[in-house]
C-alpha cells in the first residue's frame, strides 16, 4: 500500500504497516494482501493478473520528473518489499535527503472502496490535476509519519504516499509532500 516498496530503511517501515494492515487479520476491500493462508482459483489469479497488466504503470515516470520533484531516481522500485502483488502496480522511490520515501500505487478499485476502510483516518476531498481525489492518513502508529493522496483514473486510482523515516532529524509534514510529489506529477496520469 494501499501503500508501499514500497528497499530497506523507508520502504520497510512501509512494508511492515502494509502486511500489519492487510496481512494479518481481515482482508479489507482495496488493500493488497500478502496472506498465505489465502489460496485463490486459477481464474481469479488470471482475472487479477489481467487488471494489473491493462493498468496505467507508474514506473514509467520518466527520471526527469523523479528527481526533479527531490526524489532519487537510483531508488527506484517495483516491489513491496522485494513483493509484488496481484492487481497492483507499484513504483517507489526514495527522497534525495533519505528522510522519507514515496510510493505510488495503482489498482483498479475506486475512492468509494478507500472511504469503507477503517485502517486509514482523516479522509479530505481534493483534487490532482484535474480528477477528483481524497487525501488521508494512516489510522495508527505511523499516523504522524505517513499521508495519501488517492486519485481517481480511467479503471480505478493512483495511490500517491509518504512515509517519513522514523527517527530521522529533518523531516517534514509528510502531507506537504504528497501533495507536492502528487501535483508535480499529475501530468503523466493516464486519462486527462
Amino acid at each position: 500500500m494501499s501503500r508501499m516498496p514500497k528497499t530497506l530503511g523507508v520502504f520497510a517501515l512501509i512494508a511492515a504497516a502494509e502486511l500489519t494492515l492487510a496481512g494479518c487479520g481481515e482482508s479489507t476491500p482495496g488493500s493488497p494482501t500478502a496472506d498465505a493462508q489465502t489460496t485463490a482459483s486459477a481464474s481469479a489469479v488470471a482475472t487479477s493478473s489481467n487488471s494489473a497488466a491493462s493498468q496505467w504503470d507508474p514506473c514509467t515516470i520518466p527520471e526527469s520528473a523523479i528527481s526533479g520533484l527531490g526524489l532519487d531516481a537510483t531508488t527506484k522500485s517495483d516491489q513491496i518489499s522485494g513483493t509484488t502483488f496481484d492487481g497492483w502496480k507499484v513504483c517507489g522511490w526514495k527522497s534525495a535527503d533519505k528522510t522519507y520515501g514515496f510510493e505510488i500505487f495503482t489498482s483498479d478499485h475506486s475512492l468509494d472502496d478507500l472511504k469503507q476502510r477503517t485502517d486509514y483516518t482523516d479522509f479530505t476531498p481534493t483534487t490532482v490535476g484535474n480528477r477528483q481525489a481524497l487525501q488521508y492518513r494512516a489510522a495508527g502508529g505511523n499516523h504522524d509519519l505517513d499521508c495519501s493522496i488517492s486519485a481517481q483514473i480511467p479503471g480505478g486510482t493512483v495511490d500517491f504516499e509518504v512515509l517519513n523515516n522514523y527517527g530521522v532529524s529533518g523531516t517534514s509534514d509528510p502531507c506537504t509532500h504528497v501533495r507536492h510529489l502528487a501535483d508535480g506529477l499529475a501530468q503523466y496520469l493516464p486519462g486527462v
